[in-house]
């Protein structure tokens, strides 16, 4: 009963969650519905970026590995778009040291395949945070590609 108090659940944050995997997109919107009510999942970069112009992404979780548009270039399209949206990277492959190092320079996170529902809930809780403190100096600076 007392772990049931600690949950902290979001209903206004939208988060976008971008793999090629259909069986891993249900496994995120069935468990993390039960955390975050707004939780959108889509299955490449481009439908990515249309969501990205429709709704106010609050955070995104991508996979590294997908066809056409890979994680990174996601992500650099994402910053472009959005600098304050923290982008969260995960792969279940092999990531060598150039590829990690990109990751670990441009991404807000990584996480490598298979996790756990607690470590996906309490990667997108920071982010969320983050988020929030992103917009707030984003707008004391009048410019959120500064905060680059």
């Amino acid at each position: 009963m007392a772990e049931a108090a600690k949950i902290n659940y979001d209903r206004e944050s939208y988060i976008m969650i971008v793999d090629d995997d259909q069986t891993l997109l249900k496994f995120f919107k069935i468990h993390l519905n039960k955390f975050f009510s707004k939780v959108i999942v889509v299955k490449n970069a481009n439908e990515a970026t249309d969501v990205l112009k429709e709704k106010k992404i609050d955070l995104v979780l991508s996979d590294i590995r997908m066809p056409r548009t890979n994680g990174l270039q996601l992500l650099k399209r994402i910053r472009n778009f959005d600098a304050s949206i923290p982008v969260f990277l995960i792969s279940g492959e092999f990531v060598d040291d150039e590829m990690q190092e990109k990751i670990d320079h441009m991404a807000d996170g990584f996480l490598r395949k298979p996790f756990t529902v607690e470590e996906i809930q309490n990667f997108i809780n920071l982010g969320l945070k983050k988020r929030k403190l992103l917009i707030e100096l984003s707008g004391l600076v009048d410019d959120n590609k500064v905060l680059l």
